[in-house]
């Protein structure tokens, strides 16, 4: 019996000892098809992103699912191995792919819980997960990468594991591997980066898309200081490093090899161009755009709008900041920054990972609303959390609170009353900010410290060369970040006196000539396609009497215009604008025509005043000069050598349009509006030109009715610029404001900084044209005693 018995326990202990494993073999035969090979594992999938350059090679735009770069063990520094250990797995050097410890403890929360709280999981674990496996928080997918793991720490040494690891795991905005993160938020090699900087990126893995420093610096700050807390803990760096790193502010930056051009709005319509030519498939396949930009002028073109909307927005006073106190906890309304100090800490407010924990936060909703707002010139959104007479306590949304100071404000603060007037300096925050107010406001540690509101006006620019259709420069707007409706393609703000050298030209084909006389004088119209009587008026509100055609464009008179459409008669001026390039079924039928009620993009504007730089022929604006396909080949666009053919260009919106070489508009024609235009930039409504020392300019600006739309349009045969400025919903800019004081300031800033690589050049006189003298009072032809006389154009 006694044999028997211990025969049976000896079977029953070995039965014990194997059912275990028994049952691990089973479940690894049950999963083993879903389980990766190692050469599955160590397949990296490296795709390149399209790119976007200017003419002269410098990058303006990236665009890409995945951006990778493969590494070598040695190739990774010290640090960063020390930072990813640290944040993920202290003990990866030492355990055999899976962490008994950390998975006890996450069944243990799995059971309280009732679902999977924590993984558990070691790095090798996630190598499994990220590549291999599905990410849903299952059971069966963690034992699924528990097999996986225990797989792959067997067919590959740490370092190798690592390698994988660094090389596949996702850090946010299509980083992959750590090579590219430091790419992407830093615009760095790897071995340049700071300590602060490898911690950041070490920490991302826990939530790449939730606390990147990009989506919300204030969560990715708080997670690379945990970081850095548990690498002091482990020893690889000191106190010393410690508190150094911990107080540095973030750096990040959307860089993905850092665009050396500002150019964002042109960027965006090339890349859908190209998605739209050659698919989804160009994001990761190696496309390179080489555009037509000029990267001196695009950058010049930028600060010129810029300076534009910032100078206006000043002039015309400080607006009433829009109100958010309803996001304030009522525990912190009007309290002083000494309050703060004692009863608010963001950083308490963090999981044992360093990950913000949103519902103990008091000041969650009004950092995740203010994450989701624009900085504009190193100004940061922030609420007004207290007001006192000379000082405001603000909150960012990295939930850190600040002090403005009235006394140390670079700019006082003059209330806007309204477009027209603003109030005196305030002196006294009291009189004018609230609890609540959303403003936009400088590091507090700057000497002299700023407030502003994120500019509301809005201005337009197109820069091309009129020879052949060439963007030279092109911004669509003040903050492509805060707006991405491009302006200078999508909006169609009216032309205001900007029409005018077209209904000009339109007469000259029909009878008129510069000397022809219309008298300047009141005048009324009951049109029955007006809503009221209708009584147009010169600028000023001033008449001039019989006044020559020329002079009347140079110097922009409304009513000659009005009563010279009268007299055409509206049809014919529409049959003539159609060769121009109007759209003949849009145009208006009454008689506010000829004051520019008709509207259209800036783009579209430099395409049809490029009849008067370019001697009667039109260009197609266009923007890519070459694309170089993943297999090197080059997709050129320029002109046919073949004549006959015409001229081939890559348009605007996407597709292929052939210009014939024969003039749309008759080339005599053209060069009258030329020359009237250049008088106008000499001594009318464009004079300000003058400042450039240049005659071989011309110019036409444009305000539209109650100045709810601004223009101004300058050019030679070398180069041809329009600016639009104005609000995205039409309202007035105020009763001082006109093309001349709003948008020909950006066009000379621009142009100043840029003209003397504009070559010198007159458009050349064509035949068939005779210049006669005439009496500048009756515009008819001077006889001998005429004193007042001038040459002028006619048509022979």
């Amino acid at each position: 019996m006694k044999n028997l018995f211990t025969s049976n326990y000896f079977y029953l202990a070995l039965i014990l000892i194997l059912l275990p494993v028994q049952i691990f073999l089973g479940i690894y035969l049950y999963f083993s098809a879903e389980i990766p090979s190692p050469e599955e594992v160590s397949e990296v999938d490296l795709q390149i992103p399209l790119k976007i350059y200017t003419a002269d090679g410098k990058l303006i735009g990236e665009y890409g699912e995945i951006h990778r770069t493969k590494l070598e063990f040695n190739e990774i520094p010290e640090i960063f191995v020390q930072a990813f250990l640290a944040a993920e797995d202290s003990d990866y050097f030492t355990h055999t792919g899976v962490d008994l410890f950390s998975l006890i403890r996450a069944t243990y929360q799995f059971l309280r819980e009732g679902e999977i709280v924590s993984g558990g999981g070691t790095i090798t674990m996630q190598v499994a997960r990220n590549y291999v496996l599905t990410k849903d928080r299952t059971f069966e997918r963690k034992l699924k990468e528990i097999f996986a793991a225990f797989k792959i720490d067997f067919y590959f040494t740490k370092e190798e594991i690592f390698e994988l690891y660094v090389n596949q795991i996702f850090l946010g905005n299509r980083a992959y591997g750590i090579a590219a993160a430091a790419d992407i938020y830093y615009g760095k090699a790897l071995s340049d980066l700071s300590l602060p900087q490898v911690a950041m990126i070490a920490g991302l893995p826990k939530a790449p898309s939730k606390i990147n420093p990009l989506i919300n610096p204030r969560k990715a700050l708080n997670r690379r200081n945990w970081v850095l807390g548990r690498m002091r803990d482990l020893n690889y760096i000191n106190e010393e490093d410690f508190f150094k790193a911990r107080n540095t502010p973030i750096t990040a930056s959307f860089t993905g090899v850092t665009p050396e051009v500002d150019a964002d709005y042109l960027a965006e319509e090339i890349r859908q161009y190209i998605i739209n030519e050659y698919g989804l498939n160009s994001y990761k396949e190696g496309y390179q755009v080489v555009s037509t930009i000029n990267s001196n002028f695009q950058a010049s073109a930028r600060k010129a709008v810029e300076k534009g909307i910032e100078e206006y927005e000043r002039r015309h006073g400080f607006e009433k900041p829009e109100n958010y106190q309803a996001l304030i906890p009522d525990l912190f309304k009007n309290r002083s920054d000494f309050f703060y100090s004692f009863f608010y800490d963001p950083n308490e407010f963090l999981d044992e990972f360093g990950i913000e924990l949103d519902t103990k936060n008091p000041f969650s909703n009004v950092m995740r609303f203010l994450e989701r707002l624009s900085k504009f010139k190193n100004l940061n959104p922030s609420l007004v959390l207290s007001v006192k007479k000379d000082t405001l306590v603000l909150i960012d949304e990295l939930g850190k609170i600040q002090k403005i100071y009235l006394s140390k404000l670079k700019y006082p603060i003059r209330p806007k009353i309204n477009e027209n007037r603003k109030d005196k300096k305030l002196t006294d925050f009291k009189d004018f900010f609230n609890l609540g107010d959303l403003i936009w406001a400088s590091n507090p540690n700057e000497i002299e410290q700023s407030i502003a509101l994120h500019p509301k006006v809005q201005s337009a620019l197109v820069s091309i060369d009129p020879s052949n259709g060439d963007v030279l420069a092109m911004v669509g707007g003040y903050n492509f970040n805060a707006s991405q409706f491009n302006r200078a393609t999508q909006a169609k703000p009216q032309l205001g006196s900007t029409f005018k050298p077209f209904l000009y030209a339109a007469a000259f084909e029909n009878g008129f000539n510069p000397a022809s006389v219309i008298n300047d004088a009141p005048i009324v119209f009951e049109d029955k396609n007006l809503e009221d009587v209708w009584r147009p008026k010169n600028s000023g509100g001033i008449f001039y009497g019989p006044t020559r055609l020329r002079e009347a464009l140079v110097q922009s008179r409304n009513v000659v215009s009005v009563r010279l459409l009268q007299e055409l008669s509206i049809e014919v001026v529409k049959d003539s604008l159609e060769r121009y390039g109007f759209d003949k079924g849009e145009l208006p039928s009454d008689l506010s025509l000829a004051l520019g009620s008709y509207g259209m993009s800036p783009l579209n504007n430099a395409k049809l005043f490029s009849v008067f730089a370019n001697g009667g022929k039109r260009v197609s604006p266009f923007f890519i000069k070459k694309i170089i396909l993943p297999n090197k080949e080059e997709i050129i666009f320029k002109e046919d050598t073949e004549p006959s053919k015409g001229i081939y260009l890559s348009k605007w919106y996407g597709y292929k349009a052939k210009i014939d070489n024969d003039f749309e508009v008759d080339p005599r024609v053209s060069f009258i509006l030329n020359d009237i235009l250049k008088e106008a930039a000499n001594r009318g409504t464009g004079r300000k030109i003058r400042s450039l020392n240049r005659k071989d300019f011309a110019g036409k600006t444009g305000t539209s009715n109650d100045a709810e739309s601004t223009w101004f349009t300058g050019f030679n045969p070398e180069i041809l610029t329009t600016v639009w400025f104005g609000y995205d919903n039409p309202k007035g800019l105020g009763d001082q404001e006109f093309g001349s004081t709003t948008s020909l300031p950006i066009w000379l800033d621009y142009m100043s900084t840029i003209v003397d690589e504009i070559p010198y050049k007159n458009l050349k006189k064509p035949s068939g044209l005779i210049a006669r003298k005439i009496n500048k009072k009756t515009g008819n032809l001077a006889t001998t005693e005429d004193k007042d006389v001038k040459f002028e154009y006619f048509l022979n």
